[in-house]
């Protein structure tokens, strides 16, 4: 089955803030089940009780049973577990993804499913532990979608600690960055701050320090490339100083050596990048060394003018050399 990005979204507004649909979430050691401790804490579904995350008075979340009755708000005067325990990020974003479609050994472990989705055969890596200004391009460029992965890595414990799926411009206007849904604490753009008292639900986490971000997109769904584009752009390109392989399958390699035999295609270099057509644009996305991005725009030539390219937002030369 195709992917269903509306069916993640839509599963994330039920669950941003609660228990997952498995009935389980997960402390930093150790899975909890839901319906034992329904048992020990008196609180059956048939009562209505429902398991959220809410705030505590520290700043945090605990788990909790609640239930509303008649309009009024019932809850356990004990929690579930309280937020120091509580990690609870990766094993939420994998029902999401799950709901989505997307097919993978589920894991609560954020560098387990980080690891996992970039060595995936059906995923493309648009930034690869980029700095806030380095990740905002891809979002901006639109290739990225409500849907798709961000994951979370911490310089000082040289790993992904945490993970969150995309959601968009939920915000509108000019000003949003983009938002993400996540667990521990809970999160979906829009909607954290009358939840939990946190605004942090754009995509970077400003509240966070020392993160970088690995942007990761499921290339399923992504439009062919037409027979129309496929006609011009693939084959080799002088961009400036660069010289782009541009293939027929939606990657690109570039290297500083003008080819010898231009009927010969590059397969691999340390610099690769993904294309995407979107309405009468090509959109270039290279991830480059240490985190950082360039995003390129190309328009196809006419009978008059040649390709056109635009790199990062300025106007740079493009002369096809095969």
């Amino acid at each position: 089955m195709p992917i269903d990005r509306n069916a993640a979204v839509n599963y994330a507004r039920t669950f941003w803030n609660r228990v997952a649909d498995d009935d389980k979430f997960w402390t930093s050691n150790a899975e909890v089940s839901l319906p034992l401790k329904r048992k020990l804490m008196d609180a059956p579904v048939s009562e209505g009780w429902i398991a959220f995350f809410v705030a505590n008075d520290t700043g945090g979340e605990d788990a909790v049973f609640r239930r509303t009755i008649n309009g009024r708000v019932e809850q356990k005067p004990d929690p579930i577990a309280r937020f120091d325990d509580l990690d609870d990020c990766t094993h939420y974003v994998s029902r999401c993804l799950h709901k989505e479609g997307i097919v993978f050994k589920q894991t609560p472990r954020a560098n387990e499913l980080a690891l996992a989705m970039l060595s995936s055969a059906s995923t493309k890596t648009l930034a690869l532990k980029a700095k806030q200004d380095q990740g905002q391009k891809v979002i901006d460029s639109g290739i990225l979608k409500p849907g798709d992965l961000i994951a979370y890595y911490t310089k000082a414990r040289k790993r992904y600690t945490h993970t969150a799926m995309f959601v968009g411009r939920q915000a509108g206007g000019a000003q949003d960055p983009g938002g993400i849904t996540c667990h521990t604490v809970c999160r979906f753009e829009g909607l954290t701050e009358a939840w939990n008292g946190f605004s942090d639900d754009s995509w970077f986490l400003d509240q966070e320090k020392g993160l970088l971000y690995t942007l990761i997109h499921f290339s399923e769904d992504d439009s062919e490339i037409s027979a129309a584009t496929l006609k011009w752009l693939p084959g080799w390109w002088q961009a400036g100083t660069n010289f782009y392989c541009v293939l027929e399958n939606g990657r690109a390699y570039s290297t500083y050596f003008k080819p010898e035999d231009t009927n010969q295609k590059l397969m691999a270099s340390p610099s690769s990048g993904h294309y995407f057509e979107v309405d009468e644009e090509v959109v270039f996305i290279w991830p480059k060394p240490a985190g950082a991005v360039q995003v390129e725009r190309w328009t196809a030539p006419t009978q008059t003018k040649g390709a056109t390219l635009k790199i990062d937002g300025t106007d740079s030369s493009l002369t096809r050399i095969s």
